[in-house]
This record gives structure tokens, C-alpha cells and sequence, in this order.
């Protein structure tokens, strides 16, 4: 962990030199040629606004749960891959990563496609699928069962690293898109935190990891249930705003 420390330290501070912003009134140009690029800054709020809108709270706590449920999960793959995979526990864990990268990479793709809200609500249906599934599974030891579990949970907690960023542009904007996504990622942190301690009490608590994947299940259709609400970029009127908030962070 050190090693990589200060590894991230040098790559990530050393590649920042070379970015530059751009020049002032820079619009991105449209992804139809027909349709003219907005004006810069227009539809864009920033922070003080967000967190005073409804969608805020709504994308907050799916992430929160989204995230949340994953994390549960995933901090518990390597003590149950032990007991079936032994030293190859690594295997599970490897496909897990796997299923992260290419989860975020086919979300992105299909959010573009069929739009966001439904790929979320999707995606945390067969989350929640996978949960469940997985109490019957997991207490077969079968060691190929556990390999596609694993890879299958990564994939689907890697959606909510694709979605939510996107989510966020297209509810707030661009121009004050890092610092609402870096707002909206603390649900990110809390969801790990609070949901991976109460993975462990209930590990502790029942002697199993079967009170996890129900609690889990049951977040995960919670939040599908939310993210039904999530709609389009809202209106001042209806967040009963006024743009002028977000000009003014």
C-alpha cells in the first residue's frame, strides 16, 4: 500500500501539470452535428443549488445504497472464496476486479442507449437478483459458482461508478460537474463505511453471510424503487428555484 501511495502521488500530481483549462465560453460541440452546441454555462448549476433540490437526496441515497450493497459484498469475497478456493482465493477476487472495469465500461454504453434511469433500475434489479441467488450458492462450495458470483457482483457494483457521474451531469451540468459528482461521491464513502460494519455485525451476529446478502437484496430493491423517481434535468420552477442559486456558488 505504500508503494502504491506513493506511486498514485507521482502519477496523478505529475499528469495534472499537463492539463489546462479551457479558454472562457468553451462549449463542447454537439453529439448531432444538426443540433446547435449550447452556450456555456447555460443549464448549469452549481452546488448551492444541487443540494437544495429533491434529485440531490434521491441520487444520494440510491448511490448510498447501490454502492452501499456492493461494498457489503465485496469485503466478505475473499473469506468466502477461502473456503472453497483455498490458496486461489485470489481467482475470485481477480474476476471481481474484471467485472468492476467491464461493468462500468457496458453501463456507460447502455445508459447512452436506452438512457440512464432505466440501465440504473436494471442494474440494481439483477443486483438484488444476485444476492439472494447467492445464500443457495455460496453454501454449495462449488468453486466455479463462486468465481462467476463474484465476477457478476463486481460488474454490477462497477454500473454505479458510470451511472451516478452521468447522473449528475445531466441533472446539474458541466461547469460545476467536479465539484457536484465530489459532493454526490460522499455517498460513496458513507455507504461503504456504514454498510461494510454492519456486514461485519452481522457476520458476527448470525455466524453467516446470509443476513448480509438479504439486506443487501432488500437495499438493492429499495433503491431501484428510487431510482424510478429520477428523471430528467428538473426545472427551477419545479425544485421551486431560481437558477440565480447556482451562479451564485
Amino acid at each position: 500500500m505504500l508503494f502504491f501511495g506513493i506511486a498514485f502521488l507521482i502519477v496523478v500530481c505529475g499528469l495534472s501539470l499537463l492539463l489546462i483549462n479551457p479558454p472562457a465560453g468553451y462549449s463542447a460541440a454537439p453529439a448531432n452535428p444538426k443540433q446547435p452546441a449550447k452556450p456555456a454555462g447555460q443549464g448549469d448549476f452549481g452546488p448551492g443549488y444541487m443540494m437544495k433540490t429533491r434529485s440531490f437526496y434521491l441520487l444520494w441515497i440510491t448511490f448510498f445504497i447501490g454502492s452501499g450493497a456492493g461494498l457489503m459484498v465485496i469485503g466478505s469475497v475473499a473469506g468466502m472464496a477461502k473456503k472453497s478456493l483455498g490458496e486461489a482465493a485470489f481467482v475470485a477476487v481477480a474476476m471481481m476486479a474484471i467485472g468492476n472495469a467491464g461493468g462500468r465500461v457496458l453501463a456507460g454504453f447502455l445508459s447512452d442507449k436506452i438512457g440512464r434511469r432505466l440501465t440504473l433500475v436494471i442494474m440494481l434489479c439483477f443486483q438484488a437478483v444476485l444476492m439472494f441467488a447467492a445464500i443457495p450458492l455460496v453454501g454449495s462450495q462449488s468453486a466455479v459458482v463462486l468465481v462467476v458470483l463474484a465476477s457478476l457482483i463486481g460488474f454490477n457494483y462497477g454500473t454505479n461508478l458510470s451511472l451516478f457521474p452521468s447522473f449528475t451531469k445531466d441533472l446539474w451540468g458541466l461547469r460545476d460537474f467536479g465539484t457536484n459528482y465530489g459532493i454526490v461521491f460522499t455517498a460513496w464513502g458513507v455507504g461503504g463505511f456504514v454498510m461494510g460494519r454492519l456486514s461485519q455485525m452481522l457476520r458476527t451476529a448470525t455466524g453467516s453471510f446470509d443476513s448480509s446478502f438479504i439486506t443487501a437484496g432488500i437495499m438493492l430493491i429499495v433503491g431501484a424503487a428510487l431510482a424510478l423517481t429520477l428523471g430528467k434535468r428538473p426545472k427551477p420552477a419545479q425544485e421551486k428555484l431560481t437558477p440565480a442559486l447556482g451562479k451564485a456558488v
